[in-house]
Formats: C-alpha cells, sequence, structure tokens
C-alpha cells in the first residue's frame, strides 16, 4: 500500500504528532511511505531568492508572479504523487480546493484528520470555513477524542479515533543528555504556541500569589511566539524566562528540564477539543503534571497518583505550592507519569490505532 501523508507545514507540530513520527513504523507495516508540503521549507527558500534577485535588479515586480509560478508548480507535483497513492492522508490542511482536486481522482482513498474545534466561530473565520464540505469529500477522519468525532459524524460516520502521541520514545533518546532538574530552584513550565498562551491568563493570579509566598521557583514558558508577548500576562513578581519558538529537539530538551508542567485551560469547546496532549508530554518529559480538572485531563490523570488536577484558582495555588515544597512527591508524581505513558501513549500503541484507520480505506 502507498500512502501519501500530506501536510502544511513540517515546521508546525501537528505534523510531526499526528503522522511524520509514524513513517518508520508504517514502512516496517509494508506500507511505501512518501511525504509532501505545501508549505515546503525549500521552495520556500526558492521563492525567497527569486524575490530578493529581482528586489536587487530593480524588478520587484518580477518577484511575485515568478515565486506564485513556483508555487503552483510545486503544487501540481503534489497532486500527481497523491495520483499515484493508494491512501492520502491530509494532516490539518484546510484548503478547500485542495480536497476537491483530491476527490476526482481515481485511486487514491482520502483520509483527513482533524482535531481543532473547527465548528467555532474563530476557526470558521481561519481557515474551516468549508469544514463539512472537506469532511464529506472524505473517504474516512481521524481524530483524537470523542468529542470531536461526534461533531465530525454528521458530515461522515466513518471516523477513527487516534490518540496524540507524546512521542516518549524521542524523549527517552536525548533523556541522558538533558539539563539536570535544578536540585534548588524549581522550574514550572508551560509548552504550547502563540494561540494558546491565552490560557496562561487562568494562573495568572495563582502565579503572583505563589511567587509572594516561595522565592525558590521561576516560570519557563515555551512556545510564546514573538517577542512583544502581548498574548502573555503581564506578571510582577514571577521570575520568568520565554522561547518564543522551538522546534523538535528544542521542545523535548526544554520540558525535559522541567521539574513541574502546567496545562491551564478555559472552559469550552476548543479546550475540550484540545484533549490532554500537554499533559502526555509532561509525562514523557518526567515532570510532575498540574493540569486543569477539564476534558481528557480526568481520564489521563489520577489526581495524586500520576499527576495533579486543579480546578480552581486557589486549588492550582495549593497543588503548585505543594509540589514546590515537597522534592520526594515530584518525583513520585513525574514517575508514575512517565510509567502511564510507557504503558498506554507508546508510539507503537497509538500507530496500532493509525494503522487501522487507514487500512480501513480498502476494506
Amino acid at each position: 500500500m502507498r500512502v501519501l501523508i500530506l501536510i502544511d507545514d513540517p515546521g508546525l507540530p501537528s505534523a510531526q504528532v499526528s503522522a511524520l513520527q509514524f513513517v518508520e513504523l508504517m514502512h516496517a507495516a509494508g506500507m511505501e511511505v512518501d511525504v509532501a508540503a505545501f508549505r515546503a521549507p525549500e521552495v520556500i527558500r526558492k521563492q525567497e531568492r527569486v524575490t530578493r534577485a529581482a528586489a536587487r535588479l530593480r524588478m520587484t515586480r518580477l518577484g511575485p508572479p515568478i515565486a506564485a509560478r513556483m508555487q503552483r508548480s510545486h503544487d501540481e507535483e503534489i497532486f500527481a504523487r497523491a495520483a499515484a497513492a493508494d491512501v492520502v492522508y491530509v494532516i490539518k490542511v484546510p484548503r478547500i480546493e485542495m480536497f476537491r482536486r483530491l476527490a476526482k481522482l481515481d485511486k487514491p482513498k482520502l483520509l483527513f484528520h482533524v482535531s481543532d474545534a473547527f465548528w467555532l466561530p474563530f476557526l470558521q473565520r481561519h481557515g474551516w470555513a468549508d469544514a463539512d464540505e472537506m469532511l464529506r469529500l472524505s473517504d474516512g477522519v481521524t481524530t483524537t477524542n470523542e468529542l470531536t468525532a461526534a461533531h465530525i459524524r454528521p458530515a461522515n460516520p466513518n471516523v477513527f479515533i487516534v490518540p496524540d502521541c507524546p512521542q516518549v520514545e524521542d524523549f527517552d533518546r536525548l533523556r541522558a543528555s538533558a539539563a539536570r532538574k535544578n536540585g534548588g530552584e524549581v522550574t514550572i513550565g508551560w509548552i504550547g504556541t502563540p494561540l494558546t498562551a491565552t490560557a496562561l491568563f487562568k494562573i495568572w493570579e495563582p502565579l503572583e500569589r505563589l511567587a509572594a509566598e516561595r522565592a525558590n521557583w521561576s516560570l519557563r514558558l515555551v512556545g510564546t511566539g514573538s517577542p512583544e508577548l502581548i498574548n502573555v500576562p503581564r506578571f510582577e513578581r514571577v521570575r520568568w524566562s520565554a522561547l518564543p519558538w522551538y522546534d523538535q529537539e528544542a521542545m523535548i530538551r526544554e520540558v525535559l528540564a522541567m521539574d513541574v508542567g502546567v496545562f491551564p485551560l478555559f472552559e469550552g469547546d476548543d479546550a475540550l477539543s484540545r484533549g490532554s496532549l500537554k499533559t502526555l508530554i509532561y509525562m514523557s518529559g518526567g515532570a510532575a503534571s498540574v493540569s486543569e480538572a477539564y476534558g481528557d485531563n480526568l481520564e489521563l490523570v489520577q489526581d495524586g497518583v500520576n499527576g495533579l488536577l486543579a480546578r480552581s484558582g486557589e486549588e492550582w495555588l495549593e497543588k503548585l505550592r505543594l509540589l514546590i515544597d515537597d522534592p520526594a512527591l515530584r518525583v513520585s508524581l513525574a514517575g508514575r507519569g512517565l510509567q502511564t505513558v510507557r504503558e498506554r501513549y507508546s508510539r507503537a500503541a497509538i500507530f496500532a490505532a493509525l494503522r487501522t484507520a487507514i487500512e480501513n480505506m480498502y476494506r
């Protein structure tokens, strides 16, 4: 079976989490795998060179049309590769014209992965306005939890739940060489994207109160976006630092250096659709996790066993204070969290669900 994995940008975390990390296992399962990206780095570099060269020659107007032709040529190459595949696995690429073209191809079955709350007005205005048509044009759909699956089924009942995979094997590869956790100062960390950083406002006040009570900790934010940091609380007492952007290895090394990982959420469909990947990543990195007592976290976390859950500002303060004061508890929760990931969320275990979805396209 020939599988084309179709992504928008290889630098996006969703591409790695949902598909690219499984390529080796796909090969082992007898699949021929090809990967294509619409925003391919090599094409972007060529477009930038053409634009700069046109500017140097004072022929600025020529740059954009040439760059556009290069993109069209790249897109046509992708569709030719799709026509030769048995299954095209599309990872969160909200391009309706692409779906219409893929649906007209004779050979490949179209498997679409979507894990966002695409039905919400904000996302409808930012790429997902045609989500129902994209779902109907697909032969099957994968998603990460039952809430999102329930919203998909009216448009496409052929839905497969493939949980997010935290890539614990990649953490294991770097674990021995990672920076040791600080024996004195406690690092409380958060990892995400500029769009999800606004959830930090949920624990702004508890963190400020914690900083007033305890001096032996600092906050590390990973993935906040541009240096202006307008989406991050204006901390007053909290000592903090931020890494605006990260790649796969940087993300892993950052989490391995955290003592505690936090996953605050505001309640709503957007939060429910996100699942519990952040908690799983902290567990994979050997950090004790404190997560919002909401959504999939309620199924993943046994409060006080493999992590902690918080339901209010007071509980967030209480749980974080407890972890700062009790190193043994941090170690215990982190160890059981890592065990949870190894037992239930290994790459092989999650790939089994994905393999079922791919092979179902031809049953």
